[in-house]
């Protein structure tokens, strides 16, 4: 999208500009950086025209697994999850063009990349919800984080319900539900002993956050936590 937008649309960059900046991962570009990371909208938002994008990469693969074979001759059913390969895979992936820095982790699943969900749980919903669910016979997941703050009281708790129940009639798939704070999460991280044993959600698993190492730790903080 921001290469389809910036580059093309309203040619703010050269071409060749972002090439060499993709290829120094960013070394003196941080203006460029900044500008992709600012300027082109990010999927998770409520942009119909980036979770196109979106569903069109998931299409693709859908298409290309459903005429492979196993070595048994059956089928592969597409999962579209990502457990913790998203962590391991960014450190084999360089710059990105949203702004990505080379070695950081991709998004977790079919979730917005961590801290681009800016627009709110109802927007993060919608993005989803445009991706191909029914085609993946392997399901799909993504985690969605929220602040405490969102479903506090009576009224927070239906809420909560109100949510999960609009997911599933918009034929979202699997959904996974963290309700903490960065503040809550960071104490955990500083004082495991005494304050590390607040469960999360991680990757399709919950554990509890002490027992987790550093670097996941670390993606999961950088979560967008929504209060709205």
């Amino acid at each position: 999208m921001a290469v389809k937008k910036l580059l093309y649309a309203e040619k703010k960059m050269d071409a060749r500009e972002l090439l060499q900046a993709l290829k120094t991962n960013f070394n003196g570009k941080e203006s460029l950086r900044k500008m992709l990371l600012t300027q082109a909208p990010k999927y998770g938002n409520d942009q119909p025209e980036v979770d196109a994008l979106a569903a069109r990469v998931a299409d693709h693969f859908i298409d290309v697994m459903d005429k492979m074979k196993s070595p048994s001759h059956g089928r592969y059913f597409v999962h579209l999850f990502s457990f913790l390969v998203n962590i391991a895979f960014g450190k084999m992936v360089g710059a990105t063009p949203d702004g990505r820095r080379a070695e950081e982790p991709l998004a977790y699943s079919l979730s917005a990349h961590q801290g681009r969900d800016v627009k709110g749980v109802t927007s993060m919903l919608n993005s989803l919800s445009r991706l191909p669910h029914e085609r993946a016979a392997g399901a799909s997941a993504a985690i969605i984080e929220v602040d405490p703050v969102l479903v506090e009281g009576a009224a927070g708790v239906d809420r909560l319900v109100q949510l999960i129940k609009t997911a599933i009639k918009m034929k979202v798939g699997q959904l996974q539900w963290n309700v903490v704070t960065v503040e809550r999460l960071k104490q955990a991280q500083d004082d495991p002993e005494h304050y590390g044993n607040i469960a999360v959600r991680v990757a399709g698993y919950s554990q509890m956050f002490r027992l987790i190492n550093r670097e996941v730790q670390d993606h999961i903080i950088a979560r967008t936590k929504h209060q709205k």
